[in-house]
């Protein structure tokens, strides 16, 4: 009777007393199919991985820093890993896409949903509800910023499900059906991004890590997995299509680099490499955003526009302005619907009351190097003359924004009044105006930030009036506590201007226009003032062009990419919106915000001062010398933090390293000594050994005598052995004599190294229990021993080679030895325990 032997199952002898019975079902084991061997599916994931990660960084230009690349790198892995898992059993690889979508879908609850998820990995309908917030903010992101964007969470979580998504894509190509030359796709999704978006485009080293990343899928699916259906064990041998890959990519990737150079046409023309979709060559994009920090710092110099204009001063030109604050960032509101295309005629919303007295002025605007969908006017323009396209007017925001043009080469003139402002006319402006706008100018969201709260209430004071507590903002922001930087924005994701960003602000208490303005839109809502941000340009420079038009003396005026700017407006009850510049060094503080000195005393004798609702100095006076030492002092304690976070993370580093560092010195010293005899003392051998007993006396006499046996070779090349081993498990046992310790460490080194280990011992036990070598010195002076050294280092080699790779890691960054204290005398035999 034969029997069958399942693996992991019982045997089964054919029929018995239940012969009437059906035989056990066949293990798992064998439905699934013979397990498929070797390493084939993990060297084509690991590939796979390889490619996309290296091709992902081409997105240097596209995102303003990497912090987006190890979650990515997870997700990455986390979509790859299921697929090769499935592989194994022939059964379930037509699945592996299955798999590849349930990693992709859990590599991201992992990373950015956790707190969503059951047991932080698996999704709910919460975590589907934040990844369409979190993509929503990030749409806001794109559509209304210019590369590089700021890597903020919701661009790292789309960045990251977009390279999940390739990997997927380029898995099931590959392998499920064996096309891998398709893969080249799922690359080149990841390179249109800054090939569209970005100024440089991919880039060589983009190009040459796509190019090589494409070559290693398609050489390992060739080699690997033929056909599609992975290798077996056994030997693979080469068929030379990998290295043919490998220099015809390498030719191609030469060729492209240096065919731009040759042939003009790739780097000019309508739409060159890098030049941002849909903008012509060479036009500065201004966005209307309020991560405006990644434009400014990408402006140039040159002129983006000029103008002629009737005031004697140059002025503002908003583009577009923020009013919907998320507590995430700022962002323009939807247009209202039915709106009509014409910009005659042009009036607020609400209206300014016509018996404020105004001013009017002709603006001669134009837009010679600027592209933009929202045109640049002064605030309150009542008409636009000679604008080509259709263009629709906002009443509620005061701002125009095309339907079929751009900005790009237009010049039109602007008809605007703006009510003439004074400090009596905004004091007196004491009625609470948040019944006169959309609640959407006043909302905040519930997690202000307390320093927000309180660094508005404490800015305000006892002030009452809604002007005195916004110019009190206004000088606070301005004073020298603060000070303007484009630089420092770009550590720590610090552009923006959540409220997690803002509060950071007034701590760090340095940033540019956006964080000034976010910041003062922000206190004056939690004051009760209503506010906005405007986007645009701030005052240029003055030029020699003078003309006359109605009449009028126009003089002429410039904006390059470098005045891009953003400043708030708070609205006034009866006022309507009032702009204010609370960013130093930037802009102009207007009049009507600036304090006014009290009244010169009269000849009759001193009066009293004039009390006024302005508690802090004005930008244009002089600082005062606590300012000074302030701001000083703030400096100081802005350049010690800048010390305190590299020196902090060396030290931590070092800290860490240490043990790492010292167990590579102390091994080094050693070897040198056993060597070359280095540190090692000649034994005095003139001791009267008629008192001693025995050899272990003998060797505490020479302790006693301060004689340094430990230096010796023979000794330190036996304490270095056992300080090895235990680094790598094997503790010396005290208990046990040199020649039992011996044997338990061959069990690191192997039957191969039984003579170097012989040597050790033998020359230890000579060194320690040898009368005879005592008295006559031997193995004990200053002579180096190099057949020592070569078995003590063949011993390391050999431990080192049979350990594990977990094992290696362990012993050479945290090496046990280091924090094992060797007892005893010096002298005395217990020496065999490591030092």
């Amino acid at each position: 009777m034969t029997g069958v032997l399942n693996a992991g199952g019982p045997r089964y002898d054919g029929p018995g007393p239940d012969a009437g019975n059906r035989p056990p079902s066949p293990p798992p084991r064998r439905l699934l199919g013979e397990p498929t061997k070797g390493s084939a599916r993990w060297v084509l994931a690991l590939a796979m991985f390889g490619a996309i990660m290296a091709t992902s960084l081409s997105l240097n230009g596209v995102l303003a820093s990497f912090s987006w690349w190890p979650p990515s790198a997870v997700v990455v892995a986390a979509t790859l890993l299921p697929a090769a898992l499935l592989r194994r059993w022939p059964v379930l690889a037509p699945f592996a896409p299955v798999g590849a979508m349930a990693g992709w879908f859990l590599g991201l609850t992992i990373v950015f949903f956790p707190a969503t998820a059951i047991l932080g990995f698996l999704p709910t309908p919460g975590t589907v509800e934040a990844a369409v917030e979190l993509a929503a903010e990030a749409a806001t992101v794109i559509t209304t910023g210019a590369a590089p964007v700021p890597a903020v969470s919701a661009m790292s979580f789309l960045v990251a499900a977009g390279l999940g998504f390739v990997a997927l894509v380029i898995d099931t190509v590959a392998l499920t059906l064996a096309v891998p030359a398709a893969s080249a796709l799922g690359l080149v999704l990841v390179m249109l991004p800054p090939a569209l978006t970005t100024t440089d485009g991919i880039g060589g080293w983009g190009l040459a890590c796509s190019a090589a990343g494409f070559l290693l899928i398609l050489g390992c699916s060739r080699w690997y997995a033929p056909g599609g259906k992975l290798r077996t064990g056994g030997s693979v041998h080469p068929s030379g299509t990998l290295s043919r890959a490998v220099a015809l990519g390498t030719v191609v990737v030469l060729l492209m680099a240096a065919v731009p150079v040759a042939i003009p046409g790739f780097s000019k023309g309508a739409f060159p490499q890098g030049t941002r979709l849909g903008q012509g060559s060479g036009a500065t994009q201004l966005d209307p955003m309020i991560a405006l920090g990644v434009d400014l710092r990408a402006q140039s110099d040159s002129v983006a526009v000029t103008y002629l204009s009737s005031t004697s001063t140059a002025q503002y030109l908003r583009l577009n302005t923020l009013e919907d604050f998320t507590g995430k960032a700022w962002q323009p509101s939807a247009l209202p619907d039915g709106l009509k295309a014409g910009v005659t005629g042009l009036a607020p919303v609400p209206a300014v009351p016509s018996t404020l007295p105004r001013t009017r002025d002709l603006t001669w605007i134009s837009t010679i190097g600027l592209q933009s969908s929202w045109l640049p006017t002064p605030l309150s323009p009542t008409s636009i003359e000679n604008l080509d396209g259709s263009w629709v007017w906002n009443p509620s925001t005061q701002t125009i924004k095309a339907k079929s043009s751009s900005t790009l080469g237009q010049s039109y003139v602007v008809n605007s009044e703006m009510p003439v402002l004074s400090r009596d006319l905004l004091a007196a402006a004491t009625r609470n105006a948040g019944a006169d706008v959309d609640p959407i100018y006043t909302q905040l969201p519930k997690d202000v930030p307390k320093i927000l709260r309180t660094t508005a209430a404490e800015a305000a004071g006892s002030l009452q009036s809604p002007y005195a507590k916004a110019v009190a903002l206004q000088d606070y922001l301005r004073s020298g506590l603060f000070s303007y930087s484009l630089d420092t924005p770009v550590e720590e994701g610090y552009d923006g201007s959540g409220m997690k960003v803002l509060a950071s602000f007034l701590q760090k208490k340095s940033g540019y226009c956006v964080h000034f303005s976010a910041a003062m839109a922000v206190m004056s809502r939690e004051l009760g003032i209503p506010s906005r941000i405007a986007v645009g340009y701030a005052p240029g420079a003055s030029t020699d062009e003078s003309r006359m038009r109605n009449g009028r003396q126009l003089r002429g005026f410039q904006a390059t990419g470098l005045d891009a700017h953003a400043w708030p407006e708070l609205y006034f009850a009866g006022v309507g919106w009032v702009p204010f510049e609370p960013t130093p060094s930037r802009g102009s503080v207007p009049d009507y915000s600036l304090e006014l000195s009290a009244p010169a005393p009269n000849d009759g004798g001193p009066t009293a001062p004039v009390v006024e609702e302005n508690p802090v100095q004005s930008a244009s006076a002089t600082p005062s010398t606590a300012a000074a030492a302030a701001g000083s002092t703030a400096g100081a304690t802005h350049a010690s933090q800048w010390l305190l976070v590299p020196g902090t993370t060396l030290l931590v580093l070092f800290l860490l390293g240490a043990p790492a560092l010292a167990r590579v010195l102390v091994r080094r010293r050693r070897l040198a000594q056993v060597r070359d005899g280095n540190g090692s003392t000649v034994v005095d051998t003139d001791i009267d050994t008629d008192t001693v007993a025995d050899a272990d006396a003998a060797i505490e006499a020479v302790a006693d005598a301060a004689v340094d046996i430990a230096g010796t070779p023979s000794l330190v090349a036996w304490r270095e052995l056992l300080a090895t081993a235990t680094d790598y498990g094997c503790p010396a046992d005290r208990s046990l004599t040199p020649a039992l310790n011996a044997a338990r460490i061959a069990q690191l080194t192997g039957p191969a190294a039984s003579g170097a280990l012989d040597l050790l011992l033998h020359s230890y036990e000579r060194a320690v229990y040898g009368r005879s070598e005592l008295s006559a010195g031997a193995g004990l002076s200053g002579n180096g021993r190099e057949d020592l050294a070569e078995a003590l280092e063949t011993l390391i080699a050999r431990i080192q080679t049979r350990a594990t790779p977990w094992q290696r890691l362990r012993a050479t960054l945290v090496p046990a030895s280091f924090f094992t204290r060797a007892p005893g005398r010096r002298g005395s035999p217990e020496m065999a325990a490591p030092k």
